[in-house]
């Protein structure tokens, strides 16, 4: 549509891509919004809905990324983030919300397993996908530094008004359907429209065959279950931050001489009624914690090469759940709990999905990403539903310290039952195998 592009000018795009879907303009204050109107136990009810719905739709929406293209399956994305985001701005209750939220997951399913395999082929096509883990890092880094800006701006404007936040953010993601048709189709779909080459698509039978054969077996078994449940520990958690930042560090705030409202924090945060300070201070420490997280992006390719796969994706997860167990008993370590959690993921999955996307055949990778994604939401559900009831029986700190617990218990039990990353031959035969 634009004209040919460089490889250089490529990534710079893909790069530009990354920054439009940031939602950093509601990521600091999103909890509190709906803790306004909702329990504990309700916001992990919509965790758990989201989570379902999204296992649900994984491999369809991979299936479509492989048939009819990875950047229409990313266009519709776009399409249905901004209409989730919208109805945030008019509707309340848990009912709405609901129906918003399953919005929100289909805008996930259809970029969680297109955005890594359209990546990874184009690499293949115009560069190395050697370079996956580093240029998918990058994103993740620029992704977050976009995210860093805006959260600043997001805890202001919802001091001034709770839908604030989100009207900033329909308006800048919507700019991502711009960035993207200035992306190239991959070439398998460029001959025939949004329709791949007969020799290169999988049918419905043959796409359950793909991911029954990869999934079911090593070297990807116990790998998948292992990242499906740090990501699930790390996405119900993430929920939790905000009333977390209000119990662990609000005393502290108040013995500095910041004005915490009436009723205390927490209180006041869950009434919409924070005030400036409060929601600007959020916006900041979470821009903060981001800019920190930025690394874990923009390292995970010397990270690979330092450690090998193996080790990144073993070591990395196993030392962030037990960074989430230790504000339970020092309030403080919160603030490196924050950002370890949001430093982490970004670190792990461009390793993770590089060496799985090197043991898929190219016609099924979406798919197969799709439904790593799907075991991931999988496990998140009764978590997230789980959380919630623990933090409305006791704190927001302890549900996440029980959450930490419990992948360093599973997740040790995958490690010492299952081999994860072991070093064998790829599928793809583009880049060697780097486990260690």
């Amino acid at each position: 549509m634009l004209g040919p592009v460089s490889d250089s000018g490529l990534v710079r795009r893909y790069y530009l891509y990354r920054a439009t879907i940031a939602v950093g303009f509601i990521t600091p204050v999103f909890t509190l919004f709906l803790l306004r109107t909702l329990t504990f136990t309700q916001v992990g009810a919509l965790s758990a809905t989201y989570s379902a719905f999204s296992a649900v739709g994984e491999i369809p929406t991979g299936y479509v990324g492989d048939r009819l293209g990875r950047r229409a399956s990313l266009l519709l994305s776009v399409f249905f983030t901004v209409l989730s985001l919208t109805g945030f701005i008019f509707a309340s209750g848990f009912f709405w919300y609901c129906l918003l939220y399953l919005l929100w997951a289909l805008a996930l399913t259809f970029r969680s397993g297109s955005m890594d395999a359209w990546l990874y082929d184009i690499l293949s096509e115009r560069l190395d996908s050697g370079q996956f883990s580093h240029v998918r890092g990058r994103g993740d880094a620029v992704q977050n530094w976009t995210a860093a800006v805006s959260m600043v701006i997001g805890g202001l404007l919802y001091g001034l008004h709770p839908t604030y936040p989100f009207i900033a953010t329909v308006v800048f993601n919507s700019l991502g359907s711009l960035a993207l048709l200035s992306l190239p189709k991959n070439r398998q779909y460029t001959d025939r429209g949004g329709d791949s080459c007969s020799g290169d698509r999988l049918e419905p039978l043959e796409t359950i065959s793909v991911i029954r054969t990869a999934l079911a077996r090593p070297p990807l078994r116990a790998l998948v279950l292992y990242i499906g449940l740090f990501y699930s520990v790390l996405g119900v958690a993430h929920s939790y931050v905000q009333p977390m930042v209000v119990e662990t560090l609000g005393p502290y705030a108040a013995g500095i001489g910041v004005q915490v409202p009436a009723g205390g924090a927490i209180t006041a945060a869950r009434a919409g009624e924070a005030g400036a300070a409060l929601a600007l201070g959020l916006g900041v420490l979470y821009a903060a914690m981001t800019a920190v997280s930025s690394a874990g992006g923009y390292y995970a390719g010397a990270i690979e090469e330092r450690l090998g796969v193996r080790k990144a994706v073993i070591v990395v997860p196993a030392l962030t759940a037990v960074v989430l167990v230790v504000p339970l008993w020092i309030a403080l370590v919160a603030l490196p709990a924050f950002a370890t959690m949001r430093t982490a993921k970004p670190l792990v999955q461009p390793i993770a999905n590089g060496y799985i996307s090197d043991h898929v055949e190219m016609a099924g990778r979406a798919t197969l990403l799709s439904a790593v994604s799907m075991s991931y939401m999988g496990l998140r559900a009764p978590l997230a539903l789980a959380a919630g009831m623990v933090a409305d029986t006791t704190t927001a700190t302890t549900a996440v310290a029980a959450l930490g617990g419990l992948f360093l218990a599973a997740g040790g039990a995958v490690w010492l039952l299952g081999e994860i990353a072991p070093e064998t031959a790829t599928a793809s035969g583009d880049r060697a195998s780097k486990s260690a």
